[in-house]
């Protein structure tokens, strides 16, 4: 199945003025008399984020759509677009005009979306399109949080642990133990103890042990009984 959200490079729970902002920019960006590489190329690409697009801007099909995506962790590496479309939806001169302005008054909106685009350019650019079209600036923290949590769990499952060590790895740009996270995480579930999973990602990529403040607790616990 076409992962019609990446080819998009929105987030599934992308609003459809998000959706549309990315196909119209997708568009501008592969347009035959535009798009500066292979001619074939820029079709085919037409072909399918108009195809993508079709699918998600009707209700009807993208309730089917979503419906036959349930309970599975999307492929991290399906995410193939997601940079270039970053791109192209930052070629938006007037969306990018009323995000500067936006900024002007809330200047803590710079480092929000900077936090978003160290973990996906099109998670930021989802968040940006969303919040400009509600107008719900004074929640913009809370619809931060809340836009991080769905892609990470989209990809790496529901386990918190599991999700904080999929950011970490994300924040520190190790891409291969990320894909390999997610291939855990699609095939078993996320039932799957997460200090075995973390171990042996730690271990076949060679990074650093990774621990949450409660699993340092739990070790120190069991040193600490150990000693006695």
């Amino acid at each position: 199945m076409k992962d019609y959200y990446a080819i998009l490079g929105v987030v599934p729970s992308a609003e459809d003025v998000v959706i549309r902002a990315a196909w119209k920019a997708l568009v501008h960006r592969y347009h035959p008399d535009r798009f500066a590489g292979d001619v074939a190329k820029a079709n085919t690409r037409i072909v399918e984020i108009n195809e993508a697009y079709n699918a998600l801007s009707n209700p009807a099909q993208r309730k089917a759509y979503d419906k036959s995506r349930e309970g599975k962790e999307s492929n991290f590496g399906d995410w193939v677009h997601e940079e270039e479309a970053g791109e192209a939806a930052g070629n938006t001169d007037s969306f990018e005009k009323d995000w500067a302005l936006a900024i002007g008054y809330y200047p803590d909106l710079v480092d929000i979306n900077n936090q978003l685009s160290e973990i996906s350019h099109l998670l930021a650019f989802s968040y940006r399109a969303g919040l400009l079209e509600r107008k719900a600036f004074k929640n913009r923290k809370e619809l931060a949080e809340t836009a991080e949590k769905s892609f990470l769990q989209l990809y790496f499952g529901s386990n918190p642990v599991i999700v904080a060590f999929a950011k970490e790895l994300i924040f520190t740009r190790n891409k291969a133990a990320a894909k390999a996270l997610n291939d855990v995480i699609r095939v078993l579930g996320s039932d799957i103890s997460p200090e075995a999973v973390i171990n042996k990602i730690c271990k076949d990529f060679n990074t650093e042990t990774f621990e949450t403040e409660e699993m340092k607790e739990q070790r120190l616990r069991k040193e600490a009984c150990g000693k006695w």
